[in-house]
């Protein structure tokens, strides 16, 4: 089969914008940490630039749930032969296909038409990689390529040299995501690598399964969640519940987990939270049960609370959404009167909502000249929107959730939510709310945090009349509400060096880090 440089610019899902085109100006590719992940449900959501307007707001899917993967010609390793290989793939996406409240059907296409490796994928002298057709991201005959990266060479090849070795396999196992989409808000293509160094003993092959899972399910269009980061803290000490409640698409994993069983005992279980997430961004509904022969109408056999969460005003009334919050529903347990640790969801308020449209100082354009304006709705009712469908009834007819908000954390969570380059603390505190549900109720309860921030008075500026700063430099302002731009006017002297410091101050006036 011919190869072809590739070099074209394809609309992608990631950040990093394609699988095929290396930031840094070195290689290209993708994989794994896009800036523009949404979290507790889609990873990707369309906004009002590229995409149809009717699509504005909606998270990117695949075209009716329908998942077709084509695997590679080769062995993945010695002890993973291709049917091998094709087997652990299979299983892989069964995890999530299998969901009952997910319109969700993978299916095996065949294989591709060559057996992917070092020899077919290179880099050229340019920084641009030679791959063949058919695992490209205009190949959308073959949706998804999986590729069997026997010696580590292609992982090398996409992502620098020694990428692919042994000692690479807690980080580069499996890499892999989505690079072309459509204008109705359609993954169109995807690509898989898995990295046949990371499975040379039979130890190493849960390890290799619990990457690939996640590396799917972000193919899939899910975007890394916050539960239970106590299993990773250890603070409180986890329970059973704990683990069974933690989702597999916890953004990161504490660096002794090798083999990964040493911190999880169950790692590629799905959770609550990852069932209720993967079914949000394809819910069976009425209209396509009958193609889901076995599947279960989410909205009908699950709970659903939904809302904004909201700064106040000094009168503990709402004043505007508050964005990047962690929301998190937990079953109340009738016997115990406790919220459970492993029935539990969240939803990071705000995560349909615009992350970063720029301004006419930083610009409208990402690095790469796409508009920033391509991801997140601008529709300004859903800031701080959250969406906490598929809360399943543990027992009886009804059950009771209580909601409660968390900050995200900056370590363990750094790439949940809509902020970069990490998330924010929440601005004042809530009391637990607890809501009664049922299968099939569809509850609307906001959130308002008291003593929460409160803006600062400001003179009126624009370009052409910014307003004036004191004369020694130092002033206090406020960030107000999206899409407000302040410009000041500071008189300095030709022929010096400015430098501008900015700290963050909390709702009490403390200088901060985190700061919503």
């Amino acid at each position: 089969m011919s190869i072809e440089e590739v070099t074209m610019r394809t609309r992608v899902a990631f950040t990093v914008r394609s699988l095929l085109l290396r930031l840094a100006g070195l290689m290209a590719i993708i994989l794994t940490l896009p800036l523009l992940s949404r979290a507790g449900g889609p990873k990707n959501v369309a906004g009002s630039s590229y995409f149809d307007p009717s699509m504005t707001g909606q998270p990117l899917v695949w075209p009716a749930g329908a998942i077709t993967y084509y695997t590679d010609q080769g062995d993945l390793s010695p002890i993973l032969p291709n049917a091998s290989a094709n087997s652990l793939v299979a299983g892989s996406f069964n995890q999530w296909a299998s969901v009952t409240s997910a319109a969700l059907a993978s299916v095996s296409g065949g294989v591709l038409a060559e057996d992917v490796s070092g020899a077919n994928v290179t880099v050229n002298a340019d920084g641009t990689i030679s791959m063949p057709l058919d695992i490209q991201s205009t190949a959308t005959g073959t949706p998804i390529g999986v590729v069997y990266d026997a010696d580590g060479s292609v992982t090398d090849a996409l992502l620098g040299a020694g990428a692919g070795g042994s000692g690479q396999c807690f980080f580069n196992a499996v890499v892999g995501g989505t690079d072309n989409y459509g204008p109705l808000a359609t993954y169109q293509h995807g690509l898989i690598v898995i990295n046949g160094q990371c499975a040379q003993q039979s130890s190493q092959l849960i390890d290799v399964q619990y990457r690939l899972v996640r590396a799917i399910g972000g193919v899939l269009g899910l975007g890394w969640s916050q539960l239970n980061v106590n299993v990773q803290t250890g603070s409180p000490h986890p329970t059973s519940d704990d683990y069974a409640g933690f989702p597999v698409m916890h953004f990161t994993d504490p660096w002794n987990c090798v083999p990964i069983t040493l911190c999880y005992a169950n790692p590629y279980q799905l959770s609550t939270d990852d069932v209720a997430a993967i079914s949000r961004i394809y819910p069976v509904t009425a209209q396509n049960q009958s193609g889901f022969p076995g599947k279960q109408i989410f909205s009908a056999t699950t709970a659903r609370i939904h809302g904004s969460v909201y700064f106040t005003d000094p009168h503990g009334n709402r004043s505007q959404p508050m964005q990047g919050v962690n929301v998190v529903a937990r079953w109340i347990d009738p016997g115990t009167g406790q919220p459970s640790r492993r029935y539990a969801a969240s939803s990071v308020s705000g995560f349909l909502f615009s992350g970063n449209e720029g301004n006419p100082i930083t610009g409208l354009e990402d690095a790469l000249g796409e508009s920033l304006a391509e991801w997140g709705s601008d529709d300004t009712s859903l800031q701080g929107f959250f969406d906490l469908a598929g809360l399943p009834i543990p027992s009886g007819t009804s059950a009771q959730y209580q909601l409660t908000v968390e900050a995200l954390d900056p370590y363990w969570s750094a790439q949940v939510g809509s902020y970069s380059p990490g998330p924010v603390s929440p601005s004042g505190s809530a009391v637990p709310i607890t809501v009664t549900v049922s299968a099939g109720s569809n509850v609307t309860q906001d959130i308002l945090l008291n003593n929460s921030g409160q803006p600062l008075a400001e003179a009126a500026s624009s370009w052409t009349s910014p307003a004036a700063l004191p004369p020694g430099g130092d002033w206090v302002s406020s960030l107000n509400q999206w899409g407000n731009t302040d410009y000041f006017l500071l008189p300095v002297q030709a022929n010096r060096t400015l430098s501008i410091a900015v700290t963050a101050l909390d709702e009490s006036g403390r200088a901060g880090e985190l700061k919503a």
